[in-house]
Protein backbone atom coordinates (compact mmCIF):
# COMPACT_ATOMS: atom_id res chain seq x y z
CA UNK A 1 0.00 0.00 0.00
CA UNK A 2 2.94 2.22 1.11
CA UNK A 3 4.64 1.46 -2.35
CA UNK A 4 1.40 2.05 -4.39
CA UNK A 5 1.12 5.60 -2.59
CA UNK A 6 5.18 6.61 -3.48
CA UNK A 7 4.30 5.62 -7.27
CA UNK A 8 1.37 7.70 -7.13
CA UNK A 9 2.81 10.48 -5.34
CA UNK A 10 6.17 10.35 -7.45
CA UNK A 11 4.13 10.48 -10.84
CA UNK A 12 2.21 13.38 -9.46
CA UNK A 13 5.43 15.37 -8.94
CA UNK A 14 6.51 14.60 -12.25
CA UNK A 15 3.52 15.55 -13.80
CA UNK A 16 3.89 19.04 -11.70
CA UNK A 17 7.10 19.38 -12.81
CA UNK A 18 6.67 18.63 -16.56
CA UNK A 19 4.21 21.35 -16.26
CA UNK A 20 6.17 24.05 -14.94
CA UNK A 21 9.00 22.95 -17.72
CA UNK A 22 6.31 23.74 -20.36
CA UNK A 23 5.23 26.93 -18.38
CA UNK A 24 8.58 28.17 -18.37
CA UNK A 25 9.50 27.20 -21.91
CA UNK A 26 6.80 29.37 -23.09
CA UNK A 27 7.63 32.39 -21.05
CA UNK A 28 11.13 32.28 -22.66
CA UNK A 29 9.84 31.70 -25.97
CA UNK A 30 7.39 34.85 -25.30
CA UNK A 31 10.13 36.99 -24.23
CA UNK A 32 12.54 35.73 -26.70
CA UNK A 33 10.01 36.99 -29.55
CA UNK A 34 9.47 40.21 -27.64
CA UNK A 35 13.24 41.11 -27.35
CA UNK A 36 13.68 40.52 -31.30
CA UNK A 37 10.76 42.80 -31.75
CA UNK A 38 11.76 45.56 -29.58
CA UNK A 39 15.52 44.87 -30.88
CA UNK A 40 13.92 45.28 -34.63
CA UNK A 41 12.07 48.68 -34.38
CA UNK A 42 15.04 50.32 -32.20
CA UNK A 43 17.28 49.32 -34.86
CA UNK A 44 14.83 51.02 -37.66
CA UNK A 45 14.17 54.32 -35.20
CA UNK A 46 10.29 52.75 -34.81
CA UNK A 47 8.54 53.81 -31.59
CA UNK A 48 8.09 50.32 -29.02
CA UNK A 49 4.86 51.55 -28.52
CA UNK A 50 2.45 53.95 -30.90
CA UNK A 51 1.23 56.69 -29.34
CA UNK A 52 -1.84 59.14 -29.89
CA UNK A 53 -0.82 62.48 -30.45
CA UNK A 54 -1.78 65.15 -33.01
CA UNK A 55 0.61 67.45 -34.59
CA UNK A 56 -0.46 70.27 -36.81
CA UNK A 57 0.36 72.27 -39.52
CA UNK A 58 3.66 74.64 -39.82
CA UNK A 59 5.90 75.32 -42.32
CA UNK A 60 10.19 73.99 -43.29
CA UNK A 61 12.69 72.89 -45.84
CA UNK A 62 16.04 72.67 -47.36
CA UNK A 63 18.63 74.81 -49.19
CA UNK A 64 21.86 75.28 -50.02
CA UNK A 65 23.37 75.46 -53.81
CA UNK A 66 26.37 73.27 -52.40
CA UNK A 67 27.34 69.88 -53.19
CA UNK A 68 24.48 68.12 -53.50
CA UNK A 69 22.82 66.52 -50.05
CA UNK A 70 21.71 63.15 -50.82
CA UNK A 71 20.55 60.89 -48.57
CA UNK A 72 23.24 57.67 -48.71
CA UNK A 73 20.34 55.12 -47.84
CA UNK A 74 17.23 53.93 -50.31
CA UNK A 75 14.13 56.34 -48.50
CA UNK A 76 11.48 54.41 -46.49
CA UNK A 77 7.84 55.40 -46.47
CA UNK A 78 7.04 57.98 -43.71
CA UNK A 79 4.98 57.55 -40.98
CA UNK A 80 1.51 59.56 -42.14
CA UNK A 81 1.28 61.03 -38.07
CA UNK A 82 3.82 62.38 -35.50
CA UNK A 83 3.62 61.25 -32.17
CA UNK A 84 5.52 64.02 -30.42
CA UNK A 85 3.19 66.37 -28.96
CA UNK A 86 4.18 68.40 -26.13
CA UNK A 87 1.93 71.07 -24.50
CA UNK A 88 3.84 74.26 -24.18
CA UNK A 89 3.38 77.69 -24.05
CA UNK A 90 3.89 80.28 -27.09
CA UNK A 91 5.64 83.21 -27.00
CA UNK A 92 3.94 85.81 -24.90
CA UNK A 93 3.40 88.85 -27.70
CA UNK A 94 1.23 91.44 -27.25
CA UNK A 95 0.45 91.40 -31.04
CA UNK A 96 0.62 88.63 -33.44
CA UNK A 97 3.68 89.14 -36.07
CA UNK A 98 2.36 89.63 -39.66
CA UNK A 99 3.08 85.73 -40.98
CA UNK A 100 3.80 85.05 -44.75
CA UNK A 101 1.70 82.06 -45.00
CA UNK A 102 -1.35 80.20 -43.63
CA UNK A 103 -3.36 82.90 -41.76
CA UNK A 104 -5.45 80.05 -40.06
CA UNK A 105 -3.17 79.18 -36.60
CA UNK A 106 -3.56 77.12 -33.62
CA UNK A 107 -2.03 76.98 -30.35
CA UNK A 108 -0.29 74.47 -32.01
CA UNK A 109 1.41 75.80 -35.13
CA UNK A 110 5.07 76.02 -35.13
CA UNK A 111 5.30 79.86 -36.07
CA UNK A 112 3.17 80.58 -32.39
CA UNK A 113 6.35 78.81 -30.47
CA UNK A 114 9.38 80.45 -32.68
CA UNK A 115 11.56 83.13 -31.65
CA UNK A 116 10.27 86.44 -32.48
CA UNK A 117 11.45 89.64 -34.50
CA UNK A 118 14.13 90.95 -31.93
CA UNK A 119 16.09 94.52 -33.01
CA UNK A 120 19.33 93.03 -35.02
CA UNK A 121 22.70 92.24 -34.20
CA UNK A 122 26.09 92.07 -36.27
CA UNK A 123 27.57 89.76 -38.35
CA UNK A 124 30.49 90.35 -35.73
CA UNK A 125 27.81 87.70 -33.25
CA UNK A 126 28.09 84.82 -35.59
CA UNK A 127 31.88 84.60 -35.35
CA UNK A 128 31.83 82.40 -31.85
CA UNK A 129 28.22 80.98 -32.97
CA UNK A 130 28.53 77.21 -34.02
CA UNK A 131 26.72 76.08 -36.63
CA UNK A 132 25.32 72.32 -37.32
CA UNK A 133 23.49 70.61 -39.97
CA UNK A 134 23.67 68.75 -43.32
CA UNK A 135 24.55 69.75 -47.12
CA UNK A 136 22.09 73.17 -46.99
CA UNK A 137 24.34 74.48 -43.89
CA UNK A 138 27.37 73.28 -45.45
CA UNK A 139 27.08 76.72 -47.60
CA UNK A 140 27.91 78.71 -44.49
CA UNK A 141 31.41 76.67 -44.80
CA UNK A 142 31.50 76.18 -48.86
CA UNK A 143 31.05 79.80 -50.08
CA UNK A 144 33.68 82.49 -49.80
CA UNK A 145 31.11 84.90 -48.30
CA UNK A 146 30.94 83.21 -44.86
CA UNK A 147 33.65 80.36 -44.64
CA UNK A 148 36.94 81.91 -43.62
CA UNK A 149 34.91 83.65 -40.65
CA UNK A 150 31.86 81.24 -39.38
CA UNK A 151 32.28 77.80 -37.29
CA UNK A 152 30.39 75.22 -39.44
CA UNK A 153 29.98 71.71 -38.74
CA UNK A 154 28.11 70.39 -41.18
CA UNK A 155 27.79 67.37 -43.50
CA UNK A 156 26.78 65.70 -46.51
CA UNK A 157 23.73 62.90 -46.13
CA UNK A 158 23.87 63.49 -42.26
CA UNK A 159 21.16 62.62 -40.11
CA UNK A 160 20.91 63.03 -36.09
CA UNK A 161 21.38 59.41 -35.72
CA UNK A 162 24.75 59.23 -37.60
CA UNK A 163 25.49 62.64 -35.26
CA UNK A 164 25.12 60.51 -32.36
CA UNK A 165 26.93 57.14 -33.42
CA UNK A 166 29.98 59.28 -34.31
CA UNK A 167 30.07 58.40 -37.97
CA UNK A 168 32.67 59.53 -40.17
CA UNK A 169 31.22 62.65 -42.30
CA UNK A 170 32.46 64.60 -45.30
CA UNK A 171 32.66 68.41 -44.69
CA UNK A 172 31.77 71.02 -47.45
CA UNK A 173 35.99 70.81 -48.15
CA UNK A 174 35.39 67.14 -49.03
CA UNK A 175 37.31 65.72 -46.19
CA UNK A 176 36.20 63.20 -43.65
CA UNK A 177 36.22 63.53 -39.64
CA UNK A 178 34.02 61.71 -37.25
CA UNK A 179 31.05 64.24 -36.92
CA UNK A 180 30.46 64.32 -32.71
CA UNK A 181 34.40 64.27 -31.88
CA UNK A 182 34.43 67.50 -34.06
CA UNK A 183 31.06 69.01 -32.15
CA UNK A 184 32.69 67.88 -29.25
CA UNK A 185 36.35 69.92 -29.64
CA UNK A 186 34.30 72.89 -29.97
CA UNK A 187 35.11 75.61 -27.30
CA UNK A 188 33.82 79.37 -26.67
CA UNK A 189 30.85 78.60 -28.16
CA UNK A 190 28.56 81.10 -27.48
CA UNK A 191 25.40 80.68 -29.53
CA UNK A 192 24.64 77.56 -31.50
CA UNK A 193 22.13 76.46 -34.65
CA UNK A 194 21.12 73.20 -35.43
CA UNK A 195 19.01 72.67 -38.90
CA UNK A 196 19.04 68.65 -39.57
CA UNK A 197 15.76 66.54 -41.18
CA UNK A 198 15.70 66.14 -45.04
CA UNK A 199 18.02 63.10 -45.04
CA UNK A 200 16.39 61.86 -41.79
CA UNK A 201 13.07 61.68 -43.45
CA UNK A 202 14.02 60.28 -46.85
CA UNK A 203 15.88 57.17 -44.34
CA UNK A 204 13.75 57.01 -41.87
CA UNK A 205 10.46 57.12 -40.30
CA UNK A 206 9.18 61.06 -38.44
CA UNK A 207 8.71 58.96 -35.03
CA UNK A 208 12.40 57.51 -35.80
CA UNK A 209 13.96 61.02 -36.80
CA UNK A 210 12.19 63.05 -33.90
CA UNK A 211 13.63 60.32 -31.43
CA UNK A 212 17.27 60.80 -32.71
CA UNK A 213 16.95 64.47 -33.33
CA UNK A 214 15.64 64.72 -29.31
CA UNK A 215 18.11 62.55 -28.30
CA UNK A 216 20.98 64.82 -29.75
CA UNK A 217 19.62 68.31 -29.03
CA UNK A 218 19.89 66.94 -25.18
CA UNK A 219 23.59 65.71 -25.73
CA UNK A 220 24.22 69.49 -27.14
CA UNK A 221 22.85 70.50 -24.05
CA UNK A 222 24.93 68.46 -22.05
CA UNK A 223 28.00 69.40 -23.81
CA UNK A 224 27.24 73.11 -24.27
CA UNK A 225 25.20 73.54 -20.43
CA UNK A 226 25.17 77.21 -20.96
CA UNK A 227 25.06 77.89 -24.62
CA UNK A 228 21.76 79.32 -26.09
CA UNK A 229 20.93 76.55 -29.09
CA UNK A 230 18.74 77.28 -31.75
CA UNK A 231 16.82 75.03 -33.55
CA UNK A 232 15.70 75.82 -36.51
CA UNK A 233 12.99 74.81 -38.91
CA UNK A 234 13.64 72.31 -42.29
CA UNK A 235 13.82 74.75 -44.63
CA UNK A 236 10.85 74.76 -47.35
CA UNK A 237 11.57 73.13 -51.07
CA UNK A 238 10.24 73.49 -54.85
CA UNK A 239 6.37 72.71 -55.56
CA UNK A 240 8.72 70.54 -58.00
CA UNK A 241 11.15 69.11 -55.69
CA UNK A 242 7.89 67.79 -52.81
CA UNK A 243 6.34 66.16 -56.00
CA UNK A 244 9.08 63.82 -56.91
CA UNK A 245 9.61 63.58 -52.86
CA UNK A 246 6.74 63.24 -50.45
CA UNK A 247 9.00 63.13 -47.53
CA UNK A 248 10.01 66.96 -48.40
CA UNK A 249 6.89 68.18 -49.81
CA UNK A 250 5.29 71.42 -48.41
CA UNK A 251 2.24 69.67 -45.89
CA UNK A 252 4.57 67.42 -44.65
CA UNK A 253 7.48 69.04 -44.22
CA UNK A 254 4.77 71.62 -41.68
CA UNK A 255 3.90 68.88 -39.78
CA UNK A 256 7.48 67.77 -38.91
CA UNK A 257 8.20 71.45 -38.36
CA UNK A 258 5.33 71.61 -35.95
CA UNK A 259 6.91 68.59 -34.11
CA UNK A 260 10.38 70.02 -33.64
CA UNK A 261 8.88 73.31 -32.93
CA UNK A 262 7.24 71.30 -29.69
CA UNK A 263 10.10 69.38 -29.08
CA UNK A 264 12.57 72.42 -28.66
CA UNK A 265 10.62 74.05 -26.97
CA UNK A 266 9.65 71.77 -24.56
CA UNK A 267 13.75 70.77 -23.69
CA UNK A 268 14.09 74.71 -23.08
CA UNK A 269 15.62 75.48 -26.10
CA UNK A 270 14.57 78.43 -29.06
CA UNK A 271 12.69 77.28 -32.24
CA UNK A 272 13.36 79.69 -35.41
CA UNK A 273 11.05 79.71 -37.95
CA UNK A 274 12.74 79.85 -41.62
CA UNK A 275 10.23 79.73 -43.63
CA UNK A 276 9.36 83.09 -43.00
CA UNK A 277 12.49 84.47 -44.92
CA UNK A 278 12.65 81.45 -47.59
CA UNK A 279 9.03 80.29 -48.29
CA UNK A 280 7.00 82.38 -50.72
CA UNK A 281 3.40 83.44 -50.45
CA UNK A 282 2.61 79.64 -51.58
CA UNK A 283 4.79 77.74 -48.80
CA UNK A 284 7.50 76.79 -51.05
CA UNK A 285 11.16 77.80 -51.34
CA UNK A 286 11.44 80.87 -53.07
CA UNK A 287 12.02 80.76 -56.47
CA UNK A 288 14.88 83.61 -56.27
CA UNK A 289 16.12 81.71 -53.76
CA UNK A 290 16.27 78.07 -55.06
CA UNK A 291 19.31 75.94 -56.49
CA UNK A 292 18.53 73.47 -59.63
CA UNK A 293 17.55 70.88 -57.36
CA UNK A 294 14.48 72.20 -55.75
CA UNK A 295 16.58 71.77 -52.40
CA UNK A 296 19.88 73.52 -51.98
CA UNK A 297 20.25 77.58 -52.59
CA UNK A 298 21.35 78.72 -55.44
CA UNK A 299 24.48 80.73 -54.16
CA UNK A 300 26.43 82.11 -51.84
CA UNK A 301 24.51 85.60 -51.99
CA UNK A 302 21.04 83.77 -51.46
CA UNK A 303 22.72 82.79 -48.02
CA UNK A 304 22.35 86.27 -46.83
CA UNK A 305 18.69 86.59 -46.06
CA UNK A 306 18.76 83.42 -43.97
CA UNK A 307 21.94 84.90 -41.93
CA UNK A 308 20.32 88.47 -42.02
CA UNK A 309 16.81 86.82 -40.48
CA UNK A 310 18.87 85.17 -38.15
CA UNK A 311 20.45 88.22 -36.56
CA UNK A 312 16.96 89.41 -36.55
CA UNK A 313 15.62 86.78 -34.25
CA UNK A 314 17.66 86.51 -31.12
CA UNK A 315 17.08 86.53 -27.68
CA UNK A 316 18.56 88.82 -25.04
CA UNK A 317 21.84 88.26 -23.60
CA UNK A 318 24.40 90.71 -22.30
CA UNK A 319 26.70 88.42 -24.71
CA UNK A 320 24.44 89.39 -27.70
CA UNK A 321 23.55 92.90 -26.86
CA UNK A 322 27.25 93.73 -27.22
CA UNK A 323 26.45 93.35 -31.13
CA UNK A 324 22.92 94.76 -31.66
CA UNK A 325 22.77 97.43 -34.42
CA UNK A 326 21.87 100.76 -33.25
CA UNK A 327 19.82 101.25 -36.28
CA UNK A 328 18.19 97.65 -35.83
CA UNK A 329 15.37 98.32 -33.71
CA UNK A 330 14.77 97.82 -30.10
CA UNK A 331 16.86 95.08 -28.81
CA UNK A 332 14.59 94.04 -25.76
Amino acid sequence: MAESTFKLYSKRRRSRALLAQAGLGVLIVALLFGISYAAVRIIYGQPLLRARAAVSAAPPAQPGGVPAPGPALESQPHAPSVTAAVSVQAWNTETPVERTLDADVTASDARLLAVPENGRVSDDYFRDALFIGDSVTQGFAWYPEYRDWMRVCAYKGVNPQSILQNYVGQRADGTKIEMWDEINVQQDVANIYILLGANALLQQTDDGFLKFYGELLDKLRVRFPDTPIYVQSITPTTQEYGEKKPQLEREHLKLINNAIAKLAVSKGLYYVDLWEVMADENGYLRADLAGSDGLHLLDGSKYRPWLDYLAAHTIYSAHNAQFALADGGAYR
